[in-house]
């Protein structure tokens, strides 16, 4: 058997995400001073991992984000900079405002968020003398640089831990062709600057596949000092904890001052359980612990969270303003609805710990669920 432990790490702010431009592939973006302290912190975090290789995109922000992790860590390993970890290069919108993109492109831009893996773009190179304009796919593009890069990489280190330093759609891109998350899905995983994504394959031997490894963990922030990870799709909208519990009599009450300690700086608007036995007593016990806490609701439907996403992601229109509601269900519950929304032939795609909680939010700004993270506390 060969395990691979991938940790995925996305650069730190850089100076186009504080002027809120689009970067793609342009390399005249680098790390602001905070972008500097969020690497720094996440080397920190880290410094206990041994890791046997660090891959970093060859642009200035990721290759700046790796130094500031070693630099923290302490870690010897070698850095390598590999091009297939680009970000998806968007050459027509390259250094112009966000805004401005979606005014100026409103179709494009439509197409952009809605069916990204249609999504097409005009592309110039000059061949010899000549200019060459190509049409091309840019989502569909990044996918197939992270195959290349698993076939490259994962036969190489075999049982060993590595470090990808790269960008946010290019971490989607990474973590959706190793599980099955299909192009159309691209924009469902939240990547916030410095956050930590956990991929570990599992029997790969010399062949990857598409679904060779389980998500350990999408999107930790805590490291940056952040409870939850910030929204990044308006602040706007309906947003879920999802707890989930595989309940046993002696770990409840740990379970409960744990997850209540965790949640005392976050405001619920509303708490949902369960039936399955202990998760009604663990909700209860929880919002106990909390100053402020809401009125806890039992639901008896087995699909109820099923049932709740397609209803939500139909009216989330209707939000205004922020909801937070916790929503706590066993383990295979949560893992079920996971999987279904990121188009994961398995749920055994996701490593779902129970006592640590997941992150769905329904952004008031567009239909598209976004999953904030996955087994953060």
């Amino acid at each position: 058997m060969t395990n691979n432990c991938i940790i995925l790490v996305r650069h730190g702010q850089s100076t186009y995400n504080k002027q809120k431009l689009y970067q793609g592939c342009c390399d005249e973006s680098v790390l602001t001073e905070k972008g500097k302290l969020q690497a720094f912190q996440t080397g920190i975090a880290l410094s206990k991992i041994n890791f046997d290789a660090i891959y970093a995109s060859p642009l200035q922000r990721t290759q700046e984000t790796a130094r500031e992790i070693l630099r923290a860590s302490d870690n010897k390993a070698k850095l390598y900079l590999n091009s297939n970890l680009k970000e998806v290069d968007l050459p027509q919108w390259q250094g112009l405002p966000y805004q401005y993109v979606r005014q100026e492109f409103a179709d494009e831009y439509q197409i952009w968020e809605e069916t990204p893996h249609e999504f097409t773009l005009e592309k110039t190179e000059l061949k010899g003398q000549t200019l060459i304009k190509t049409k091309t796919k840019p989502v569909l593009e990044l996918y197939e640089k992270a195959i290349k890069f698993w076939q490259e990489i994962l036969p190489r280190h075999q049982n060993k831990t590595i470090l990808v330093v790269s960008h946010g759609g290019t971490i989607r891109a990474l973590i959706g062709t190793a599980t099955g998350i299909q192009p159309q899905n691209y924009h469902l995983i939240q990547q916030s600057n410095s956050g930590i994504s956990i991929l570990n394959f599992e029997n790969i031997g010399n062949t990857f596949s598409s679904t060779s490894a389980k998500i350990a963990a999408v999107n930790l922030t805590q490291h940056l000092g952040e409870v939850l990870p910030k929204l990044k799709n308006g602040k706007n909208g309906l947003r879920l904890l999802l707890l989930p519990v595989n309940y046993q009599e002696n770990q409840a009450d740990y379970e409960s001052k744990k997850i209540a300690n965790f949640l005392k700086n976050v405001e619920l608007d509303f708490c949902i359980s369960s039936h399955v036995p202990g998760t009604q007593s663990l909700a209860e016990s929880i919002l106990k612990s909390l100053s402020n806490p809401p009125v806890n609701l039992q639901v008896s439907r087995e699909d109820f969270l099923d049932v709740w996403h397609q209803k939500i992601s139909k009216r989330s229109q209707n939000y205004h303003g922020l909801s937070t509601g916790l929503v706590v269900a066993d383990t295979n519950t949560i893992s079920t609805t996971l999987s279904q929304i990121l188009g994961v032939k398995s749920r055994l795609s996701l490593q779902i710990n129970p006592g640590e909680i997941s992150i769905l939010f329904y952004p008031t700004s567009q239909n598209q669920t976004v999953l904030q993270a996955i087994n953060i506390i």
